[in-house]
């Protein structure tokens, strides 16, 4: 079939266009069958196969060694990262902390003191968004806290969690791109700087970074429409579906039992479910983070002058997501034995149900990471760029480079390697092109800005609606939700933001007009959609009776 498959696409699209096979495969199979595992493993298996092939091995050996090669190559080289090792630590010790406090009686205790407050799901979900935007610093903490420490209370309350995924993945990638002072901004302040060195242009990165702010339009746009959209309360396609499903429900049904629940765990009586034996855990969570965030870049910064951005820009941010989660999970068990509602035994044993909760997820992030590797050595992106990157007026560049970076990075399933591809391959194309497009020099800053913000946001965009992404895996993963059902209900919010912040957005600012005048048709524009073509559940967001 594999064989077939290949045969047939290089018929039909060429030779090199083979390399667009894998994730073609892992996308097309994980929407028609729902098994993640399963499709990424055949995306794989599928790219290991072109690339013997390309080595001269005949088409029957490399179907056989190929299969093999999933595991003693690709799966290996996505473990062997130590990046990626950290993200498996940090998880599996979320896992853990989160597996101690559901025993402990913490999660039901917290979720008691937050609805004497949040009484209504609106406020749940406005609560998800809130956090989403004061957890700011990083996409991976921001997903794993917000949506373990949320989701018990949006259950109460009959959200869906199809819903409350959504809500935490636009807070994470978003928030964390356009924050001033966060772990992503050394990075894109690198490749822009780099860019602008092959280019000769006298800029500063940071203030680079700076000015394209307001042309990051879909970050800016799905940032401020989140709750508009949840005080609306309006839903359509698979979200309506879902909420109307949920409302019918516990809250708690066939799309969760992909990710084990700790329905493991003797919880409690109500009357020792302490809130504190969760909140101080998470507590220390956030605020390692945050002050590991600090002394991780002091401690690695080479300079007697430095200031607080040069600071975050120099941390290791993984680095300090495990000591956050290995502090967390010690005063979680700490919490739960002086609560007196474990010892011990009980303690080691809740950590372990908690790990274990997170393997699923895991095996999705290492074939994900998996597929990742295959497109590189297939030079995926590069293929992508090249049919996106004919000559072309310099007004619609912009629109172009949004649309290369979204496809780029939905196909890959990365945004920080989308920017890596396109920062070096962009901006050297787009000051020339502008100049002979006649615009004047005094404008071609402002041309910059935009074509910048355009490559940050797009590549976001395309993470946002990829299944194989990483951050789309943790947050379906934080939810407990099926990964499918994630990406299904999620894609056409996002794919209406994104289309409005291309035909209302890019496409128009290449015409040089002023970026905080378009966001305002744009908040207009999704507005009126959501207004008009969502329609509400009948039954609204009240105390479940479960």
């Amino acid at each position: 079939l594999i064989l077939g498959l290949i045969t047939l696409f290089i018929s039909i699209m060429g030779n090199n266009a083979v390399s667009l096979l894998p994730p073609v495969i892992a996308i097309g199979l994980a929407f028609v069958t729902k098994q993640v595992l399963i499709s990424l493993f055949c995306g794989v298996w599928c790219g290991a196969v072109i690339s013997l092939i390309r080595d001269n091995v005949s088409p029957a050996g490399a179907v056989v060694s190929g299969f093999f090669r999933v595991a003693d190559n690709y799966a290996v080289k996505g473990m062997t990262d130590e990046s990626h090792i950290m993200i498996i630590l940090f998880s599996l010790m979320i896992g853990g902390m989160i597996g101690i406090i559901t025993a402990s009686g913490g999660m039901h205790g917290i979720v008691n003191q937050f609805s004497k407050k949040t009484d209504t799901g609106v406020k749940a979900q406005i609560l998800a968004w809130a956090s989403g935007l004061i957890i700011f610093f990083d996409d991976y903490a921001n997903t794993l806290i917000v949506g373990n420490s949320i989701r018990p209370l949006t259950d109460k309350y009959k959200v869906s969690r199809e819903k409350l995924s959504f809500i935490i993945d636009s807070t994470t990638a978003p928030v964390a791109s356009v924050a001033i002072l966060s772990t992503w901004i050394g990075y894109e302040i690198g490749l822009i700087g780099d860019a602008l060195k092959a280019t000769g242009v006298d800029l500063d990165p940071y203030s680079v970074f700076i000015y394209s702010l307001p042309y990051r339009f879909y970050a800016l746009l799905l940032l401020g429409f989140i709750p508009v959209y949840i005080l609306l309360k309006r839903d359509f396609g698979p979200m309506l579906k879902a909420e109307k499903r949920s409302q019918k429900s516990s809250g708690v049904e066939e799309n969760y039992s992909d990710n084990t629940d700790f329905s493991v765990f003797k919880i409690p009586p109500e009357n020792k479910c302490k809130w504190y034996t969760a909140a101080i855990p998470v507590i220390v969570l956030i605020i390692m983070t945050f002050g590991g965030v600090f002394l991780s870049g002091y401690l690695s910064f080479e300079g007697e002058n430095w200031s607080l951005r040069e600071i975050i820009g120099a941390s290791d941010p993984f680095k300090v997501l495990i000591w956050g989660s290995l502090s967390a999970s010690v005063v979680a068990g700490i919490a739960m034995i002086l609560s007196g509602t474990g010892n011990l035994t009980e303690v080691v044993s809740a950590w372990i149900e908690g790990v274990k909760s997170m393997v699923t997820a895991m095996i999705i992030l290492v074939l994900a990471w998996a597929l990742s590797s295959v497109v590189i050595e297939l030079k995926t992106a590069e293929y992508i760029l090249f049919l996106l990157s004919d000559t072309l007026p310099y007004r619609i560049l912009p629109g172009l480079v949004f649309l290369t970076a979204s496809v780029t990075s939905f196909a890959t399933g990365t945004s920080w390697g989308t920017m890596a591809l396109l920062f070096p391959t962009t901006i050297p194309l787009a000051i020339p092109l502008a100049l002979a497009g006649g615009v004047q020099a005094g404008e071609i800053h402002s041309y910059i800005y935009c074509v910048t913000g355009a490559i940050l946001t797009g590549a976001i965009f395309g993470d946002h609606c990829s299944p194989i992404s990483d951050t789309t895996i943790m947050a379906s993963m934080s939810c407990r939700v099926s990964h499918i059902e994630h990406v299904r209900t999620q894609m056409p919010y996002a794919i209406v933001i994104g289309a409005i912040s291309f035909f209302i957005g890019y496409l128009p600012a290449g015409f040089m007009i002023n970026p905080f005048i378009l966001l305002i048709p744009q908040f207009a524009g999704t507005y009126l959609i959501f207004r008009y073509i969502g329609k509400k559940v009948e039954q609204e967001h009240e105390i479940s009776e479960s």
